[in-house]
């Protein structure tokens, strides 16, 4: 079942003399997560918003081509409406913050819906222990590390009980240990929930660990949508837009360049492992 359909979809902002977005056309499974990557200015975030409805209500522009998330054309329903559809998490988690706990900032979502004062206090619970900051709720969220304010974002988005999470760089300002947590929470998501995920990262050491496929978003136009099994399968072409190839995977390439016989490139450390093992018991052909 599809969960997102963008077809031919084009977005200038009114202060722009060129499309952000050029022609952009893909879907997502139900259920499915989808790696977007690219370099600096290649129109990621501007996605990101196209699919959420702050694009095109909340900034000026042109817009051609359609959107549509679960059955709601993003053309007819502003942010507002699609909130309990698709959430967002932006790079910089205090942006988002409204209150002055972390309880209450989970809260605050629900209550716009009002809903029963029983099903907000079981989906704070729910949603604070999937992300792990249950023990938290009374803190203020300024209090908390990079780590754990990035998880309270990601919990107030999954308390909306959204259909499509959308991380948009959550790392981005993170130290490696704070990386880490956050990429545990979506190691989670991905183990318990049946939640579509979209994730803007540049950690592609991380990424292929867990998304089904990958894109790569160049001058505003998709370069590349593959299974992350095979997105790598052209490395020269994916490193000269920008994109950071896994160490292991480059080893795997220049292995290759001279000689070795390589099923396929690895990428993770685990799958390099079994693999350059092999290759030894071998020879190295």
């Amino acid at each position: 079942m599809k969960e997102i359909t963008v077809d031919s979809l084009h977005w200038k902002y009114a202060t722009s003399d060129r499309w952000v977005l050029d022609d952009v056309s893909f879907e997502v499974e139900q259920g499915e997560f989808l790696a977007i990557t690219g370099p600096t200015g290649a129109g990621k975030t501007t996605l990101c918003l196209s699919l959420t409805g702050i694009i095109p209500h909340g900034y000026n522009g042109v817009w051609e081509g359609i959107v549509t998330v679960g059955t709601l054309d993003t053309r007819r329903y502003a942010a507002a409406s699609l909130a309990q559809h698709v959430g967002i998490v932006f790079q910089d988690p205090e942006s988002q913050f409204l209150t002055m706990s972390v309880r209450d900032e989970i809260a605050f979502g629900l209550e716009n819906l009002a809903l029963p004062r029983d099903e907000i206090t079981k989906r704070i619970e729910d949603a604070s222990k999937i992300v792990r900051i249950d023990d938290c709720l009374d803190r203020a969220p300024y209090e908390l590390s990079g780590g754990q304010k990035q998880r309270v974002a990601i919990a107030a988005s999954l308390a909306m009980q959204p259909e499509v999470l959308i991380l948009d760089e959550p790392t981005g300002q993170l130290d490696p240990v704070g990386k880490m947590e956050v990429f545990s929470v979506l190691e989670e998501l991905r183990r318990t929930k049946s939640i579509t995920i979209l994730l803007v990262e540049h950690l592609t050491e991380e990424i292929v660990k867990y998304a089904d496929r990958m894109m790569l978003l160049y001058n505003g136009k998709i370069e590349r949508l593959e299974k992350t099994s095979k997105f790598f399968d052209d490395v020269d072409f994916v490193a000269k837009k920008g994109v950071p190839i896994p160490q292991v995977t480059q080893l795997g390439h220049m292995l290759q360049s001279q000689g070795a016989n390589l099923s396929h490139l690895p990428l993770t450390l685990d799958e390099s492992v079994v693999m350059y093992s092999r290759l030894l018991d071998h020879g190295g052909k």
